[in-house]
């Protein structure tokens, strides 16, 4: 198996000269990986306990439609603004660090959020949990790619890519349960309890103790300024970023509204919706893997993305329109949220290929967590502002070309920016 060597830099203070002390990764470390994704999923768990419980929370405490699609987004809010930052600061700490204070943050937030007693404090609960997503989607990757072998780091992070949807299944498919027993608050305890189990044995998992031969972190480094500025310099990452954004806007968009929609067009049961959307968004994760298996067969990175926003063009259009009869719509929205999980794989992969170099990845994988965050934030109140202004959920089906359209004009920017780099 090959080596992959990473650098540390120690500094003695004074300005001495650094000292480069390398270390080879011999072998994967698979739970290192498995951490990070549970990590991840706990991000998923939040961000799904929202769509099944949207109706009662609205009903509490009388929200209307725009505002409930806040409730589901404004999670997003602080890694739409602070991504790039966030990333420079988990240079900074240490991405373990950056990693267990995300973690600590979520459980904490969704803990005081069960007790929220209006919607405006609830709203600004989601925004403080948002600061665990912002953390977690930075340092987990940069773990993962630092317990990685490079045959084995498109793999590894293809993996993790998958977290937000196997997360949100996770609590859709739980929902049906949990609500009727325990209500949302109840749910969100539940939530919040889990997270601290994982932030615990992500605490032990990621210790010098256990994970000796990972890479250390530089002691009395300066910041590196011009390090940032070469990273928020590189074109391509911003490219990656939005193909990120437009991605997001619309599936973060139908995967919140799903329920909704179907119980609103189609009739169905409560329990029937949460079920059909919770395995609408579970097959995103088939997606991810198989964008992840695709990377480590060669399959470059920009056909990955203008194939994902091909996808997304042909089935959003029919799942909102009126040409399809309901009995397709499902199906549809299988192959929608399957084949549009292809992105996420390429842009974390794009970002670990493009940092300026190993110690700036957090900053690169920030700024694609900014796209990310940045279509989430603005998914699902858009949509429902959209078929608010225009009477219905079928006369919105042309919107699901706008955001592919423009996404297949940065597939060809990539492309042209890889082939330059090749």
């Amino acid at each position: 198996m090959n080596r992959i060597l990473r650098s540390s830099v120690t500094e003695a203070g004074g300005g001495a000269a650094a000292i480069k002390v390398q270390v080879a990764v011999k072998r994967t470390r698979w739970d290192v990986v498995a951490l990070g994704i549970a990590a991840g999923v706990m991000i998923g768990v939040a961000v799904g306990k929202v769509p099944p419980a949207i109706g009662l929370i609205s009903d509490e405490f009388t929200l209307d439609r725009v505002t409930a699609g806040w409730l589901a987004s404004i999670f997003f809010a602080f890694g739409a603004v602070m991504g790039a930052l966030t990333g420079f600061a988990g240079g900074r700490i240490g991405e373990r660090m950056l990693l267990l204070a995300g973690l600590a943050v979520l459980a904490i937030g969704g803990a005081i959020g069960a007790a929220s007693g209006s919607g405006g404090m609830l709203l600004a609960l989601r925004v403080i949990e948002g600061f665990g997503f912002a953390a977690i989607a930075v340092a987990a990757p940069k773990l993962t790619v630092d317990a990685a072998t490079e045959e084995d780091r498109d793999l590894a992070l293809g993996i993790w890519s998958a977290y937000m949807p196997a997360g949100m299944a996770l609590s859709m498919v739980l929902a049906p349960a949990l609500l009727p027993a325990i209500g949302w608050r109840g749910m969100w305890l539940v939530g919040a309890a889990a997270t601290v189990a994982v932030a615990v044995l992500a605490f032990a998992g990621t210790s010098r103790r256990r994970w000796p031969d990972q890479p250390a972190r530089a002691a009395n480094a300066p910041l590196d300024w011009a390090g940032a500025r070469a990273t928020v310099s590189r074109t391509v990452l911003w490219l990656y970023a939005g193909s990120f954004v437009l991605f997001t806007v619309q599936w973060f968009a139908i995967a919140a509204w799903l329920p909704t929609f179907l119980t609103e067009t189609q009739g169905r049961s409560g329990l029937a919706a949460a079920l059909f959307s919770a395995l609408v968004v579970a097959v995103n994760v088939v997606g991810n893997v198989a964008g992840a298996w695709l990377l480590h067969r060669g399959v470059p990175r920009w056909l990955l993305i203008a194939a994902v926003m091909i996808i997304m063009a042909v089935t959003g259009a029919l799942i909102l329109g009126s040409f399809m009869p309901d009995d397709g719509k499902i199906p549809l929205a299988i192959i929608f949220s399957a084949g549009s999980g292809l992105l996420p794989a390429a842009a974390f992969s794009g970002a670990a290929v493009h940092a300026p170099k190993a110690s700036l990845m957090a900053m690169a994988n920030g700024i694609i967590l900014q796209g990310a965050a940045v279509g989430m934030l603005a998914g699902p109140p858009l949509l429902a502002a959209v078929v608010g202004g225009l009477g219905s959920w079928a006369d919105a089906w042309w919107t699901m070309l706008v955001c592919p359209a423009i996404g297949l004009g940065l597939a060809a920017g990539i492309y042209a920016r890889e082939r330059k780099r090749a």
